[in-house]
C-alpha cells in the first residue's frame, strides 16, 4: 500500500475516480494498482503526482513502507 499517496489522496477528497479518470483506465485497475498487485508505469505516477498537485518526489509519494 502506498501510504503517503493514500494520505495525500483523502487530504485532497480525491477517489479512485477520480485518478481513473486522469489516467483512463478503470476504477478496478487504479484499486488493484494501489493495493500493490499491479504496479503504476512512470507515466501514471507523474500524472498523479502532477493531480495531486505534490511537491515531492515520485519516489515519496509512491514509497510503500
Amino acid at each position: 500500500m502506498y501510504y503517503i499517496l493514500e494520505r495525500e489522496l483523502k487530504k485532497k477528497g480525491l477517489t479512485r475516480k477520480n485518478i481513473s479518470d486522469k489516467l483512463g483506465i478503470s476504477i478496478s485497475t487504479v484499486s488493484c494498482k494501489l493495493n500493490d498487485h499491479s504496479e503504476f508505469t512512470i507515466k501514471e505516477c507523474k500524472e498523479i503526482r502532477e493531480l495531486l498537485n505534490f511537491n515531492g518526489t515520485i519516489d515519496e509519494l509512491f514509497k510503500t513502507e
